[in-house]
């Protein structure tokens, strides 16, 4: 990608206060904002562009996997009581702070949803599989927590982040 284009979507992505994400954890108490202890979760904003493509036609990131599009520990306004309701899988609205921070706001009506990339060659004309790149969190059945782990090691109630179907991590 040119200088160019990375320094305009740098600053589009600067400029937006607002962006739609979707919430991949539940929410917990493990951060401050100086004052008082608030509820963050981790939430996907959407595939980011990547930063180039390797010999096979495979996505480089910044950070070597298909994960890169996660906000970790965004807080959760406050006064907003509702929002501790969000549960994995919920779409809310984030807004960028005076200080630069993301925090989450509201719940919104859209969210991130499906990525599929079909890999099209022009020299030949072929078309290749499709490979699904989308993030889905949800908690896990009692089925996947004996698949995963003994029953009794991995909590009820924990939430898998699955990354086009395959387990990427576990939290709960």
């Amino acid at each position: 990608m040119p200088v160019f284009a990375d320094l305009t979507q740098n600053l589009i992505t600067e400029i937006a206060t607002q962006i739609n994400g979707k919430v991949l954890s539940r929410p917990a108490l493990l951060t401050t904002d100086g004052t008082n202890i608030v509820y963050v979760v981790d939430v996907d904003i959407g595939l980011q562009p990547p930063a180039g493509f390797d010999s096979l036609g495979n996505p480089i990131t910044t950070e070597g996997t298909g994960l890169d599009a996660i906000l970790r520990n965004v807080q959760i306004a406050r006064g907003n009581r509702d929002l501790i309701y969000a549960e994995a899988g919920s779409a809310v609205t984030l807004q960028r702070s005076a200080s630069g921070l993301y925090q989450v706001i509201g719940f919104s009506n859209e969210m991130p949803g499906t990525y599929t990339r079909i890999i099209v060659d022009l020299g030949d004309f072929t078309i290749g599989d499709p490979t699904d790149l989308s993030l889905v969190s949800r908690p896990l059945t009692l089925g996947e927590l004996s698949i995963y782990g003994t029953f009794g090691i991995i909590p009820f109630g924990a939430v898998g982040l699955f990354l086009g179907g395959v387990l990427q991590e576990i939290t709960s």
